[in-house]
C-alpha cells in the first residue's frame, strides 16, 4: 500500500501578490516529485480556521505532511502556526520543528539566538534605540515578521544623520520593525539540505548587482525578488563563481550554515542570507527555514548546481521528517 503525504498550504488571499501565489507552483511541483517516489498525494489549504485544519488532518489520516504552508493570510505573524498545528496532531511533517520556525520567523528574535550561539549578524536596533545611530552610519529599517522580502527595498535604507528619516520611522510600531546596520558589501544566499552524514551545504550562491548607479543600494528587495520589469529584478544575479580568493570565506560561510543548523535545531531544507563586510567577515542577515521551491529560487538552483535531481530533493527532505532523532 502507498504511504499518503498530505501537501499542507496556506490558502490565498483574494488578491495575492506574486510573493504569496508562488506558493501554488511549489504545490504543484512537490506533487509530481512525490508521484515519481511512488507516494499517494493529498491536499490541505490552511487559514485562521485551524479547528478546521486539524480536523481536515485527521480526516485524511496521512503519514507524513509536507509543510508548504509559508504565511496564512499572508501576514508574517502568523508563518508559525501551520508548525503548532502540525506539532498537534503528532503526524510527521517536513522542514523545520516549531521552535526554530518561531525563533526565526521574528527577525529581532532570530538575532538574539544566533547571539547566543555565536554567530555574528549586524549591528541591531530596536525603534526606540534611534539615539544609539551613528550620525556616519549607513541603516535600513526591517520588518520584524514579514518573509520574501515584503516590505523591504532601497527606500528602507537611510543614514543615522537623516533625521526626517528617523523621526518618521519612529512612529512605526515597535512590534513591527527594528533598525539594522546596512552592510555595503557582498550578498550570498546559501542553501542547506538533510543528508544522512548531516547537513549538506550546496554551492555557494552569490547575488551580484551589476551597473547600480552610484549611491544605490545593492540589496535583495522585494523588486530584486518579484518584480520582473524592475531595474532591481534585471540587474541582479545569481552565480556560484567563487575563485581560489575567497577559499577561506567559503569555509567560513559553510561553517557558520552547519553551525546553525546543528545548534538552532533546524531540519529539511533552510537558506541562509549573509552580507560580507568589506573586511571579510560573515554577517547573517536572515534565516529562512523551508525557504521557496519553485523553479526560479534559489534553492533549487543550488541544488541543481550540485546535481541534484528534484525527487532527490524531496526524498531527503522526507528522510529528514521521518527519521527517529
Amino acid at each position: 500500500m502507498k504511504k499518503i503525504v498530505l501537501i499542507l498550504y496556506n490558502k490565498l488571499s483574494k488578491t495575492p501578490k506574486d510573493d504569496e501565489a508562488d506558493v501554488i507552483e511549489q504545490v504543484n511541483l512537490v506533487a509530481s516529485a512525490l508521484q515519481k517516489l511512488k507516494y499517494e498525494v493529498r491536499y490541505l489549504q490552511i487559514d485562521l480556521n485551524l479547528k478546521a485544519a486539524i480536523s481536515g488532518i485527521k480526516r485524511i489520516g496521512p503519514d507524513i505532511i509536507f509543510n508548504l504552508a509559508e504565511t496564512i493570510g499572508n501576514k508574517g505573524e502568523f508563518t508559525f502556526l501551520a508548525n503548532s498545528v502540525l506539532n498537534f496532531v503528532r503526524i510527521p511533517y517536513t522542514g523545520s520543528p516549531l521552535i526554530p520556525m518561531f525563533q526565526c520567523s521574528n527577525k529581532y528574535l532570530a538575532r538574539k539566538e544566533l547571539k547566543a550561539i555565536g554567530v555574528k549578524t549586524p549591528a541591531g536596533f530596536m525603534l526606540d534605540e534611534c539615539h544609539k545611530l551613528l550620525p556616519t552610519g549607513k541603516y535600513i529599517i526591517k520588518p520584524i515578521w514579514e518573509e520574501g522580502s515584503l516590505e523591504l527595498d532601497e527606500d528602507c535604507v537611510f543614514m543615522g544623520s537623516d533625521t526626517d528619516f528617523i523621526n518618521r520611522i519612529m512612529k512605526k510600531s515597535r512590534q513591527h520593525y527594528f533598525i539594522e546596520e546596512f552592510i555595503d558589501g557582498r550578498e550570498f544566499n546559501i542553501s542547506i539540505l538533510y543528508s544522512a552524514d548531516g547537513p549538506e551545504v550546496l554551492p555557494l550562491a552569490e547575488m551580484t548587482f551589476h551597473d547600480y548607479p552610484a549611491g544605490k543600494p545593492k540589496m535583495m528587495g522585494y523588486k530584486s525578488k518579484w518584480d520582473d520589469r524592475s531595474f532591481e529584478y534585471t540587474h541582479t544575479r545569481r552565480t556560484f563563481r567563487l575563485g581560489k580568493e575567497d577559499d577561506h570565506l567559503r569555509k567560513q560561510l559553510t561553517a557558520i550554515c552547519k553551525k546553525c543548523w546543528n545548534e538552532l535545531g533546524l531540519k529539511g531544507y533552510v537558506r541562509i542570507d549573509f552580507r560580507v563586510t568589506n573586511k571579510s567577515e560573515p554577517l547573517v542577515i536572515d534565516i529562512n527555514l523551508n525557504p521557496c521551491l519553485s523553479e526560479s529560487g534559489g534553492f533549487m538552483a543550488a541544488s541543481k548546481k550540485r546535481g541534484l535531481k528534484f525527487e532527490e530533493v524531496i526524498e531527503r527532505v522526507l528522510e529528514d521528517a521521518t527519521r527517529k532523532n
